[in-house]
């Protein structure tokens, strides 16, 4: 098994952006794993067919769709990723844009000013657009999803976005967990792109707020 730091990480994104092949970058959270891997009982359990989709994610062997989850989780899941036919080999950081958010900012707003802001792109968050449209291009569609209902809405997000794409290659998710969830519908229904931002606008924003707090 290899896991890769956030260096290792943001060279292979940016290399995934530059190449302007398809691909998916793709978050796995502690529940969205645990979930999948059936390590979630009773009431808190999300549906069948929501954790059914995030399982299709991680069982993918295509090389171009990419996986990130923190390495002590996949660590601790290896027996039931064997069991369930996931190669546990090749994850990434899925922290890696909140790392230089932490650490040095200028790399993430470099980042995000190349990639994003002049690229068109179908924005699926949690957030609602006045808090991230800064981040990307204005002529970007962004669709915000209900933090508190998003189990029974897969599919129906998938299809908004595929009618909403109007030229986009890429779809950005901003929304831990679902994201994991309605990117592989995407990947199976489109050609476009998906790159999973996982907590990284969350961090951004709470950033940006520390810091007009100081002032």
């Amino acid at each position: 098994m290899k896991t890769y730091n956030a260096p290792d990480t943001i060279k292979k994104v940016s290399l995934l952006l530059e190449n302007k092949q398809r691909f998916a970058f793709v978050t796995y959270t502690r529940s969205a794993i645990f979930s999948a891997i059936g390590e979630v009982k009773g009431d808190k359990k999300p549906p069948k067919h929501f954790t059914k989709c995030i399982l299709d994610g991680l069982q993918n062997q295509d090389e171009l769709f990419v996986r990130a989850a923190q390495n002590d989780l996949v660590n601790s899941s290896l027996e039931r990723f064997k069991e369930l036919g996931i190669n546990a080999s090749n994850f990434y950081d899925p922290g890696f844009l909140e790392y230089y958010i932490n650490n040095n900012y200028d790399v993430f707003k470099t980042f995000a000013s190349w990639y994003f802001k002049y690229t068109k792109a179908v924005v699926v968050s949690f957030q609602n657009e006045s808090y991230i449209g800064k981040y990307f291009s204005t002529d970007s569609t962004f669709i915000q999803v209900p933090y508190n209902d998003f189990y029974s809405k897969v599919d129906s997000i998938t299809k908004e976005v595929l009618s909403n794409r109007n030229g986009a290659e890429i779809v950005i998710l901003d929304c831990p967990m679902l994201s994991s969830a309605i990117a592989p519908k995407i990947w199976a229904e489109s050609n476009m792109s998906i790159l999973d931002l996982g907590r990284t606008l969350n961090a951004a924003r709470s950033l940006v707020k520390t810091n007009d707090s100081k002032k």
